[in-house]
């Protein structure tokens, strides 16, 4: 079970954007935001500000990339629990922590899915997004910005 929650958890810390980077595009155009935790996997619609667009490949990499120090801090955790005099107590608590992380990352993916924008398109690739080459396409200059807690959510 701790193999599927972990990648839940780390789907629900990069839809939150806990830890992102902001992509932001300066040039002669209306440009979309990029976000990325750390790997781009979102950009908004400049039609709606409830409507976002997400990378699959982007999703997936941030889900590993997540899943890693998710995994390790369970490892490290349970060993520690079980070193403790009164392993059962703690054992409740941090599984009570667990159940609240992963009901808040079903709460992100709800929040995903109903700013999901018009889902699939034709023309747009959802499987990898080379921002690089599209911006300079348009003559665009983008710089990211590291941020803790991005609220992108208007």
């Amino acid at each position: 079970m701790k193999y599927i929650i972990i990648p839940i958890i780390a789907l629900g810390f990069t839809l939150c954007s806990l830890f992102g980077v902001e992509y932001s595009c300066i040039g002669p155009e209306m440009f979309p935001h990029f976000y990325g935790s750390p790997f781009v996997y979102m950009q908004n619609n400049l039609g709606s500000s409830m409507e976002y667009f997400y990378s699959i490949s982007g999703l997936v990499l941030n889900v590993i990339v997540w899943s890693i120090p998710l995994a390790s801090i369970h490892y490290l955790l349970e060993y520690l629990i079980n070193r403790t005099p009164k392993p059962k107590l703690a054992r409740v608590f941090y599984y009570s922590v667990v159940d609240v992380l992963v009901f808040f990352s079903f709460l992100n993916l709800n929040m995903a899915y109903i700013t999901l924008g018009r889902g699939f398109s034709e023309n747009t690739n959802y499987w990898y997004w080379n921002m690089d080459k599209e911006s300079a396409s348009w003559g665009m200059k983008c710089h990211g910005e590291w941020s803790f807690i991005q609220f992108y959510y208007q």
